[in-house]
């Protein structure tokens, strides 16, 4: 045990209640800057696959026209490497109706025209069915979002009445729903067969759109960029479509970490002001220890320890308390978090990188609030030190 480390215990342990107290400021920082930023993550996270769940990951459009060569297109894409499906639909608006003896509801939907074999193979959709299924065999078949189909108080075999933007009606049987995690899909999205959205919108066999889904969506600019130089058509991300809430997101994570990242820097300089007060306290032993032939740099390491040792001891206690209630928040608290946030996933998550750059950027914080008292101490002359003793 060298001499700085024993002179940096016996301070320490001196002073149990500030050393105490620059602890728990430490671990509370720690604590509340992991937390914060495992949920924001996971609750962007859940809004972002609630998005891609059924939004395009690269959407092919004509400006709102028709899309006619439909198949030619998808033929076209179908080999570039990346691609796990292709996806032509038919969107449009419409409203809703839906009566029974207690109920008579009316609500203006989006509705999506997809044919069966490309939501169950190509988008994967029979996850997202929470009641019922995807059974399209017959023409008059609609599947409704969760949230629309509670606000409707309706069941799975009711029948529906669909209103097209042209005013054509027919009548749908419910044969599933489906939760996307995303509200706005669940709230206000209906979807039924390609053929069924063609024929109540007289527009013959061409398609609105053609949703291109990939294996990974975040390479969604690297494959679009291919896509341009095979087709004749407007080709846009997901970020590109949802640029104003990827940008809202990041700004709001941003001063989310900003601000509780204040609470640490707090902490450090709590640590400072210890040591400090060390210092002055401990001059006449800084003194002694000059005058008997200790250098200023073991003085100074001996302070920088103690700096050290408070911030360790909070780090790592604000590691483990972290763990500890994101392990409850994941397994105990998720159900009363799902009364609050529309969620479908549990949300935390939180990377071994974020919590390197946690870790790190708190040791800076805490040795630079250590490193003055330390110099302090270091340049404290022994003749001065000494002659008021």
């Amino acid at each position: 045990m060298t001499i700085e480390f024993f002179i940096a215990k016996k301070h320490l342990l001196e002073r149990k209640k500030q050393s105490f107290l620059a602890i728990l400021g430490i671990a509370i920082g720690i604590i509340v800057l992991i937390v914060s930023i495992a949920i924001g993550n996971g609750l962007d996270k859940n809004m972002i696959n609630g998005i891609l769940s059924i939004s395009p990951h690269i959407l092919i459009d004509n400006g709102g026209y028709n899309i006619e060569d439909y198949k030619k297109i998808e033929e076209n894409l179908s080999n570039i490497n990346g691609i796990s499906g292709i996806v032509p639909q038919f969107s449009t608006q419409g409203i809703l109706k839906y009566q029974n003896n207690f109920i008579n509801a009316m609500l203006g939907i989006k509705v999506e025209g997809i044919s069966e074999d490309k939501l169950i193979n190509d988008m994967n959709f029979k996850e997202k069915i929470v009641a019922g299924n995807i059974n399209f065999s017959k023409l008059t078949s609609i599947l409704l979002g969760k949230e629309l189909f509670d606000q409707l108080g309706a069941k799975v075999g009711d029948k529906v009445q669909l209103i097209s933007a042209e005013n054509k009606k027919i009548y749908l049987t419910i044969v599933g729903v489906f939760q996307t995690g995303y509200l706005e899909h669940d709230t206000t999205l209906v979807i039924i067969p390609l053929k069924t959205a063609q024929i109540i919108s007289d527009s013959g066999e061409v398609v609105k759109n053609i949703d291109v889904r990939l294996k990974n969506p975040y390479d969604a600019y690297k494959i679009n960029d291919i896509i341009k130089n095979k087709i004749n058509y407007r080709s846009r991300t997901w970020g590109e479509l949802n640029s104003t809430l990827l940008k809202s997101i990041s700004l709001e994570k941003t001063v989310m970490i900003v601000l509780v990242s204040l609470i640490i820097i707090v902490a450090g300089f709590v640590i400072g002001v210890i040591l400090n007060m060390m210092v002055r306290e401990k001059t006449k032993d800084i003194g002694i220890l000059r005058s008997i032939g200790y250098s200023k740099k073991t003085i100074i390491n001996t302070f920088l320890l103690e700096g050290i040792f408070l911030g360790g001891i909070g780090i790592f206690l604000g590691l483990i308390f972290s763990a500890f209630i994101l392990y409850l928040i994941e397994n105990f608290l998720f159900e009363k978090l799902t009364a609050i946030y529309y969620l479908t996933s549990i949300p935390v998550d939180i990377s071994f990188f974020e919590i390197s750059i946690i870790v790190i950027s708190a040791f800076i914080i805490i040795i630079l609030s250590s490193f003055f008292p330390a110099l302090k101490a270091g340049n404290l002359n022994p003749v001065e030190a000494l002659k008021y003793e």
